[in-house]
């Protein structure tokens, strides 16, 4: 059997054919970006890709500071090729106790074997028990010290300042300072790292850590 439409019947089924099969094309192009958004993402993806090479640099930076630090620790803690250093020179008795002066020594000890924990611990006692001992100042710096190692930062950075401010006339400042560069770095404040190193190179030209100061200078500039 043949079925036979009416024209009218046919341009209906010829008009609801095509908004069944065209519309949904239409209605995709609308959904496409517009040239803006395009735009937009393309500057989206950039600022992502910048921000990972800042932070693979920050990441390359920190591993080339630890190897610095580790020389100049193997260099300092060597008694043939430094024989002043602060690692192994305990400050000029003072009348100190021999269960005060043993205390801080056993804290030095596991600083340069590496226990940082276990040091830092230990001078933590060291400042609880001889608080008007005169070796505070000194303590604390290696407070700051086991702090840096143990990845806290910020609290390496206080006690650091600490030392500094009581110890101003130290031959230990410059590397104190040094420390505290280090510790901004690694907090990704490459501003006042900057700054902290300037002052390491405009008021500390005669000392040992000079030359590292100026090569991490040079590398974060």
């Amino acid at each position: 059997m043949i079925v036979t439409y009416s024209p009218n019947i046919r341009s209906l089924l010829i008009a609801f054919i095509m908004l069944v099969f065209i519309t949904p094309v239409t209605t995709c192009a609308k959904n496409e970006p517009s040239a803006s958004e395009i735009n937009l993402q393309k500057q989206i993806d950039n600022i992502k890709k910048s921000e990972l090479q800042l932070h693979n640099y920050i990441m390359n930076l920190q591993n080339e500071i630890y190897i610095i630090r580790d020389q100049i620790e193997l260099i300092s803690n060597s008694p043939l090729l430094n024989k002043q250093s602060f690692h192994t020179k305990t400050p000029q008795n003072d009348g100190r106790s021999l269960k005060e002066k043993e205390l801080y020594d056993l804290c030095i000890k596991m600083f340069n074997d590496h226990k940082y924990i276990e040091s830092k611990n230990h001078l933590a006692n060291f400042i609880d028990v001889y608080n008007n001992s005169s070796l505070i100042p000194y303590a604390i710096f290696y407070y700051g010290k086991c702090n840096y190692k143990l990845g806290r930062f910020k609290e390496s950075i206080d006690q650091l300042t600490i030392f500094i401010k009581e110890k101003s006339d130290n031959e230990h400042v410059p590397e104190a300072m040094l420390l505290i560069a280090e510790n901004q770095i690694a907090l990704n404040n490459i501003s006042d790292a900057t700054k902290t190193l300037r002052k390491i190179l405009k008021n500390h030209k005669n000392s040992d850590i000079y030359g590292t100061a100026q090569k991490l200078f040079n590398m974060i500039k």
